[in-house]
């Protein structure tokens, strides 16, 4: 049956999603405890998956068998707000992946600090379980996607300029190791009526 003859059923919208970065905030300072408020996410890529094969050639024919399985990388867009500052989220989550400063690397050594770099423990504290629901028309979940041990690759501030009104965004990408897909329980109430 087709969604447009059934009352019952109804079609996935892009506009009716919530991101979540549970962890991501300020550590210190005096916007400590800041968090990313769910509201400023724009946009997200879902999840997506390569298979690799391998060929074996013989008597001139060629066969393919599966190889490993590479999920690929996933970027949001998020409003850059002033409260909390956007900036200030993401700046300071480098830090807590691990990153020390050139202007600071000179006090580690002299204060004898353990020094440290990016690592995976420290990233995957940084954001928590990053997921995203996908909503139905009343709000209900009708499923969320889990980035399993995802952790921020790559983060751009956006653009300036004089001519252009329009909200400062800021991408942000992800890596991740693998995804998870739970149907929600507006899904699964759907299923029931029908």
């Amino acid at each position: 049956m087709a969604f447009w003859t059934s009352a019952l059923s109804e079609p996935k919208r892009k506009h009716r999603f919530i991101l979540r970065l549970p962890d991501l905030q300020v550590p210190d300072g005096p916007l400590q405890g800041q968090t990313f408020p769910e509201y400023l996410a724009k946009s997200v890529t879902k999840p997506s998956y390569t298979v690799g094969s391998t060929e074996h050639k013989f008597l001139g024919n060629t066969y393919y068998y599966p190889g490993a399985v590479l999920w690929n990388e996933i970027n949001a867009v998020i409003v850059n707000s002033a409260a909390p500052d956007g900036n200030e989220l993401l700046y300071r989550a480098l830090g807590q992946m691990g990153y020390l400063r050139p202007d600071i690397q000179e006090d580690v050594f002299l204060n004898n600090l353990p020094p440290s770099t990016p690592n995976k423990a420290a990233a995957l504290a940084t954001l928590g379980q990053v997921q995203f629901d996908e909503l139905s028309g009343t709000g209900g979940t009708l499923g969320t996607w889990k980035l399993n041990n995802a952790f921020i690759t790559n983060v751009t501030f956006g653009d300036l300029d004089y001519a252009d009104e329009a909200l400062l965004d800021i991408n942000i990408t992800f890596k991740y190791d693998w995804a998870t897909y739970d149907v929600g329980p507006a899904s699964q109430a759907l299923a029931n009526i029908r």
